[in-house]
């Protein structure tokens, strides 16, 4: 099988698009005016579905490289958990008392919050009493739903691989893709048809998102035809992508977006190594929001929003890096792409 190229744009499109989810979400978030037309040149759905592409193609790659089961859960648990008990385990203590609501430590929503959430339950505790009531969202952190998602498509992935073993590849690949498409269509039918939001909270799931996440795998599993005909799969795919409204769109476009992400990916010019000083992608992604939270209940958004707008940038991107470098990079094993890199910039 053909593997990718060294010089690859993964490391800039995750970061590209842990931002695009961080000003897609700034206007709702603040309630500030002036970012609201954010929202129409940034849409975290779509984003979100680039993530879960890039997710399958990386997560397929990590699983075939790795020399056992217990390997492979060993590099997810380790890239993925750290971070993410990190910031629900600051969230829960710090936040009160960033807010004055310090008497609801230990309390049965304070122990839910965090028990739930630690379990990746986030659903069932979005918030936390007295925290953030008078912004105009009171959920801590609403992007963390993915993170269970994602875990979910790590879990997938060996039962994949054992349904290809013994079968044709391309069929097994193919029902499932029907499968995930059809349960997110019914879905997205019920919430047209009755207005129910739970519609369309439920196609978002587990297996309405698998579609992404396997259109993703299933390219790195025929990388060496991908690349072979990549502008043949390419140029159409796009086409598709422009084309607002057609009929088969909802069937057809993860795969065009699939094709669509991984060729940007791997087949684009080379846009540097972004991943020079680490990937503070995943911080973005799970910090933005409770920051975001803070600016807010602290109105300091108010006067000058955009000069806040990009203190909040720094902060952001602070974080992020200090979360990297002591948080998630010591839990990596020595053979991570990050930590090779790191050692090579170090000896160079």
């Amino acid at each position: 099988m053909a593997d990718i190229p060294h010089k690859n744009n993964f490391d800039f499109l995750r970061l590209t698009l842990a931002f695009t989810v961080f000003l897609s979400h700034l206007g709702e978030v603040s309630g500030t005016q002036a970012f609201h037309p954010l929202e129409w040149y940034f849409y975290s759905g779509v984003a979100v579905d680039c993530f879960f592409i890039l997710s399958g193609f990386l997560i397929f790659r990590s699983y075939s490289r790795s020399t056992s089961l217990l390997s492979y859960c060993n590099k997810r648990v380790r890239r993925i958990v750290p971070a993410y008990m990190t910031v629900v385990l600051l969230s829960a203590f710090i936040l009160p008392f960033l807010t004055s609501t310090t008497n609801i430590f230990f309390s049965g929503q304070w122990c839910r919050y965090l028990f739930s959430n630690l379990a990746f339950l986030n659903f069932l505790q979005p918030d936390l009493p007295g925290v953030f009531t008078t912004n105009p969202l009171q959920v801590i952190n609403a992007p963390l739903w993915t993170i269970k998602i994602e875990l979910m498509f790590y879990c997938s992935v060996p039962l994949i691989f054992l349904l290809l073993k013994n079968s044709k590849k391309w069929l097994v690949l193919c029902l499932i893709y029907a499968a995930s498409v059809a349960y997110s269509m019914i879905f997205l039918h019920l919430h047209h048809t009755s207005g129910l939001p739970i519609y369309q909270t439920l196609a978002k799931q587990l297996p309405g998102q698998l579609a992404f996440f396997l259109g993703g795998g299933a390219i790195y599993l025929y990388f060496d035809f991908f690349q072979k005909h990549c502008l043949k799969l390419f140029i159409p795919a796009l086409i598709f992508l422009l084309c607002q409204g057609h009929t088969l769109m909802p069937a057809l476009y993860p795969l065009a977006l699939a094709i669509t992400v991984i060729f940007f990916a791997t087949f684009f010019p080379y846009l540097g190594n972004w991943g020079k000083y680490g990937d503070i992608s995943y911080g973005v992604y799970i910090y933005h929001f409770p920051i975001i939270q803070i600016f807010t209940a602290y109105n300091l958004f108010h006067g000058h929003p955009w000069k806040t707008f990009f203190f909040l940038i720094v902060t952001i991107l602070c974080i992020s890096a200090c979360s990297y470098h002591l948080i998630e990079r010591p839990f990596l094993r020595k053979s991570s792409h990050y930590r090779q890199v790191a050692e090579e910039q170090a000896s160079s």
